[in-house]
């Protein structure tokens, strides 16, 4: 019996998960791959929106084509010039994430916009530079006073540069007041855009910058500025962006909120576990320097879970320096949704809710 079975070379129980195996192909329509049934089913991929802030999220971003199918999802990331077009394009649903700050989340609230915090990103933003020859002692906001050129012409307050109602703008505020400084009387703020904050350093404009760290790292590298301090241990606390949709959207379309937190949870994990990995996608998608780039990741912290208390804090900071009036402390909870990013985690959403 056994030399009539292995004429072809098999034997029995080969013979026999040869036929399983035939049965199982034979089963399956033409051109559709067999999937052993525990297995799971891939999900059919579907294009949804997504938007950024232009150059911003390097490290991210290029991640898109490999774990949005994964999860089902094909990117289409639009690119918006400043953070209210990109928060008006989530509320009016064009697109369904964003990654504004904390600040601009409180602002919301403040205003009654449909948003929803779901997942984490960065912290560490808020860098403070002065010009080259400032003789303002780092960390001491009582010294700008002597951080300006002297003669004619000198204004009599030290100009600080920020945008305002931006991160950095509130962080300004909040450190004046900690030296008991008056913004209105002691300093004066003036509006000016990120990526004009080294050349106004440089030619005089201004003593202080609130920066960006990605811009404040241009000119630390660049030798033209000096650090004054990195706001990490202040009130407003280290958590700065995460990653927004709208309760409408979470609600009506939960199943597509879940599939672009799930991919976003696991890209995060990528850029923590990988941070070289991270920093070479960073260059290549911002076509910046590798020594700006890394002079940034110096002041930024990357992390999937969204720190709670940091809003908290930073909504009865706005609400001190009387940015708002009203109490919005009872609508914090209101505005972040973590179970997607808890089901994406494998953890309970206490655990994905604290730095």
């Amino acid at each position: 019996m056994r030399s009539t079975l292995q004429r072809g070379g098999l034997t029995r129980r080969e013979l026999l998960r040869l036929g399983g195996a035939t049965a199982l192909v034979a089963a399956c329509s033409p051109g559709q791959i067999a999937v052993p049934p525990s297995s799971p089913t891939p999900k059919p991929v579907r294009t949804l929106k997504v938007g950024h802030l232009a150059r911003q999220l390097g490290n991210l971003v290029p991640q898109y084509e490999e774990v949005g199918p994964k999860h089902g999802v094909k990117f289409e990331v639009s690119l918006f010039p400043d953070g209210a077009s990109l928060l008006a394009a989530l509320s009016t649903g064009d697109i369904l994430l964003a990654a504004p700050t904390k600040v601009q989340l409180v602002q919301a609230m403040n205003r009654g916009v449909d948003l929803a915090m779901v997942c984490g990103y960065a912290g560490g933003y808020i860098t403070f530079i002065t010009p080259k020859d400032s003789n303002a002692t780092p960390g001491d906001w009582r010294t700008l006073g002597r951080a300006g050129r002297t003669g004619p012409g000198t204004p009599p307050r030290p100009r600080i540069g920020v945008p305002t109602a931006s991160l950095q703008y509130v962080s300004t505020l909040e450190r004046l007041k900690a030296a008991g400084l008056d913004p209105e009387k002691d300093v004066e703020i003036i509006n000016v855009p990120f990526n004009e904050h080294v050349n106004a350093l440089a030619a005089g404009q201004i003593e202080l910058a609130g920066a960006l760290s990605l811009y404040a790292a241009i000119g630390l590298t660049q030798d033209k500025v000096k650090l004054f301090a990195h706001a990490k241990s202040t009130p407003i606390g280290h958590f700065e962006v995460g990653f927004l949709t709208t309760r409408k959207l979470a609600k009506e379309r939960p199943d597509d909120v879940q599939d672009i937190v799930s991919a976003h949870y696991e890209a995060m994990q990528n850029i923590i576990t990988d941070p070289t990995r991270g920093l070479a996608r960073e260059v290549k998608y911002s076509e910046l320097p590798e020594a700006v780039v890394k002079k940034s990741y110096e002041f930024l912290t990357f992390d999937h879970r969204v720190d709670i208390a940091a809003i908290r804090s930073t909504e009865r900071v706005m609400r001190d320096l009387g940015l708002h009036t009203a109490d919005l402390s009872g609508k914090v909870d209101e505005y972040v949704d973590l179970s997607f990013l808890a089901k994406a985690a494998g953890k309970p959403v206490a655990d994905v809710g604290r730095w």
